[in-house]
């Protein structure tokens, strides 16, 4: 592709990319091919940019590995938070785009971690997260929850068209586990030490240390639960499910399938106003600045 620069009216551009080659060239331009020149493409996987030209001199290379065959496209989102802006000329704005008018409001004091606003979700394949160990059947989920309040769901197994098959919901200051089959289990909520959610032939168990409450809840139908990670349908979904009226807000300090932490920004689909890596230290009112 050639363009003429006299002609130009727009300075970004966008594209989706699916390859399975963990090294190549995608894009490369020049003015002058001696001094002013820019190539975006792949080492090892991973997306590097190289721009060489009188004022800089760069090569920088940052992201997950995009060598999976799948699509992807090169705009990662970043959570962040912004103030005391003073954007270009104000006068010359003509328009706020839908996204940017509805983002929330930052937290004044704000602490690592991933924070769930009420009615927000995000939703991993089954297929896409580390695999139930075989012999015997094991999958263990690890949920560290900092702050949390109203009622909601935390986490559930299921599929997008079904009610889910295992859930675990924020209740009255209660953590609660039941499944498809009617029983349930209530914890009391105690914010810090990561709860732990153990599946096997045998059932479900719920813990959380240092108190070590071990709760069990027999699975009437564990056939069904195997089915989930063989079908592509299945689904790990955090926070409100679709449909759902939920209040529950949290924060998780992490969340861990096998003992590997789940990036939530490889979430097959997630809302977009969800903090990624950060949380309030509190779910009061106080704001400051534009997330």
């Amino acid at each position: 592709m050639t363009f003429d620069f006299t002609k130009i009216r727009k300075t970004s551009s966008s594209f989706e990319l699916r390859t399975w080659d963990p090294e190549g060239v995608i894009f490369y331009g020049d003015t002058n091919p001696q001094e002013d020149w820019f190539v975006l493409g792949l080492r090892d996987g991973r997306p590097e940019i190289q721009m060489h030209n009188h004022l800089a001199q760069l090569t920088v290379g940052a992201g997950p590995r995009l060598d999976d065959g799948k699509w992807h496209q090169l705009v990662p989102t970043l959570d962040g938070c912004l103030r005391r802006e003073n954007w270009l000329d104000q006068q010359a704005q003509t328009s706020v785009s839908a996204l940017t008018s509805s983002l929330r409001s930052c937290a004044a004091e704000s602490q690592p971690g991933t924070f769930f606003p009420p009615g927000t979700r995000a939703e991993f394949s089954l297929q896409d997260i580390p695999q139930p160990h075989a012999e015997p059947w094991a999958f263990s989920l690890d949920l560290g929850l900092q702050l949390a309040a109203g009622s909601g769901h935390l986490l559930a197994l299921g599929t997008p068209e079904n009610p889910p098959w295992l859930s675990l919901q924020l209740q009255d200051q209660k953590v609660v586990l039941s499944s498809a089959s009617g029983p349930q289990l209530d914890l009391p909520l105690v914010l810090g030490p990561p709860l732990q959610l153990k599946l096997g032939e045998s059932g479900a168990v719920l813990s959380q240390r240092p108190k070590k409450e071990i709760l069990a809840l027999p699975l009437l139908d564990p056939a069904s639960l195997l089915n989930l990670w063989v079908q592509p349908q299945g689904r790990l979904f955090l926070g409100a499910l679709p449909g759902e009226a939920s209040s529950a807000s949290f924060c998780l300090d992490g969340l861990w399938a096998q003992g590997q932490k789940l990036d939530m920004d490889r979430a097959l689909s997630r809302s977009q106003n969800i903090w990624t890596h950060s949380c309030p230290q509190s779910l009061g009112n106080d704001t400051d600045g534009t997330h």
